[in-house]
């Protein structure tokens, strides 16, 4: 078996640290009391952000980097943060979030730093960790704090899916060292920083949806795909996905399809979501199995599922009277917007769906198209798939592949994507937005 394993010079190497027992404390609106602070405009101005390997060739330039060595941690534990690169290093942790448009706030910054620990001072959140050194280019290690409680939304970071994509040390689940398919890893590490600008594929497919979030004052729960592979309680109205959420496990997907089936909501902003089975043994991520080559294809818990790649598509709203797309009036189409993957419900196993949207199709093209669906299941659930992983890097027109979009497109996205948010807080979407089914059942 051929691995994805780096040797590392590290600093700050040790083994996981148990903080002392710790009470955090967040009540109802501790979202919209965080964003009240002063953020920091200029948090991510000496980090210019890069594309991870799938899309772009890492350039060889001096440079501090680093991982932690867990993806995510709750109050009173703690992450043991390893560095390569310089010997000297300003840590400096940013959370996420609106802050008045600012985009982030500085927790704090300590030298050297060999570890982080999640306390009251720390609120649960998506945080991008600035790794700073006099002479090196800077870099983020991403990290999530986690808090449980009742909360509108829990948000799930993809982190699985920006491991498989991948590329340093060489190997990714994709390409080898040579960027051949033929060489690539069919094993990977998780104890390894991310190429890029060492943010995996958060600035681009998760990002802007955060901040919107936040600026919308729900209260968040956030964990990373890896804290959903443990099975935890779900205390929230919906569940919500990023651009980019391709690699599941198997108990990632069983959380889901229990929440669902329970009544919690499925909100996707994505395209490509929950393609691949993966497997998770200690740090490594193995392999990846089409779900619909086991007889489990992912439109059997979304209603649709990833049919295309390499596309760039117009949306034309098929639902224009009905949320969510009736927050854009009398505009019928949305440039561009389906690709680089899409989803359809077009030859596919599942619910019966209301097709929200679909692509433009000339009279000379054949086949399937790609759509944004919507069905409600048994418990009242909404299950709602936007169908393109365009749609969140498309908020800050900051996608991959070569597309851009002109201001109308993006303000029609932002403005769609905030109907769907105020309503994320909703318990049992499906019960209050009830589907016109446009295609039934299929066994």
């Amino acid at each position: 078996m051929r691995f994805a394993l780096v040797s590392l010079l590290v600093l700050g190497l040790m083994a996981p640290v148990s903080a002392p027992a710790q009470e955090c404390n967040w009540q109802s609106g501790w979202v919209k009391a965080e964003n009240a602070k002063a953020g920091n405009k200029n948090w991510d101005s000496d980090v210019v952000m890069r594309f991870s390997a799938d899309f772009t060739r890492r350039k060889e330039v001096k440079r501090v980097e680093g991982y932690f060595d867990q993806a995510s941690i709750g109050c009173g534990q703690s992450a043991s943060l390893k560095i390569m690169g310089a010997r000297s290093v300003d840590v400096s942790l940013y959370r996420i979030g609106y802050y008045k448009g600012a985009g982030a706030r500085l927790i704090t910054t300590i030298k050297n730093a060999k570890q982080i620990t999640a306390t009251q001072s720390t609120p649960p959140g998506q945080y991008l960790v600035k790794l700073k050194s006099l002479g090196y280019r800077s870099t983020f290690v991403p990290l999530v704090i986690t808090g449980q409680v009742p909360s509108d939304v829990t948000f799930v970071s993809s982190v699985l899916t920006w491991q498989a994509y991948n590329q340093w040390g060489g190997d990714s689940l994709y390409k080898g060292a040579d960027g051949q398919r033929e060489t690539r890893a069919i094993s990977v590490s998780l104890d390894r920083p991310y190429d890029g600008d060492g943010s995996g594929q958060f600035r681009y497919m998760e990002q802007p949806l955060v901040q919107l979030m936040e600026q919308l004052n729900l209260d968040i729960n956030y964990l990373t795909d890896i804290d959903l592979d443990k099975a935890p309680e779900i205390n929230s109205a919906s569940i919500v996905l990023g651009g980019h959420s391709e690699y599941w496990t198997q108990a990632m997907r069983d959380v889901v399809e229990k929440e669902i089936n329970e009544g919690t909501n499925l909100l996707v902003f994505g395209g490509n979501t929950a393609y691949a089975k993966t497997y998770l043994i200690d740090r490594t991520m193995n392999e990846r199995i089409p779900y619909r080559d086991i007889n489990q294809p992912e439109s059997l818990f979304m209603g649709s599922q990833f049919f295309a790649v390499g596309i760039k598509k117009d949306l034309e709203v098929q639902a224009a009277q009905s949320w969510p797309f009736d927050t854009l009036g009398k505009a019928g189409k949305i440039k561009g917007i389906y690709g680089y993957e899409a989803d359809t419900a077009m030859g596919t196993r599942g619910p019966g769906v209301e097709v929200l949207a679909r692509s433009t199709i000339s009279p000379t093209e054949k086949g399937f198209v790609a759509m944004s669906t919507y069905y409600a299941a048994p418990s009242g659930a909404g299950v709602l798939n936007l169908g393109t992983n365009a749609w969140v890097c498309a908020m800050a027109n900051r996608c991959p592949w070569g597309h851009s979009f002109d201001a109308k497109t993006v303000q029609q996205i932002r403005k769609v994507t905030t109907a769907i948010i105020e309503q994320a807080g909703r318990e049992k979407i499906g019960n209050w937005r009830v589907p016109q089914i446009d295609i039934p059942t299929r066994p």
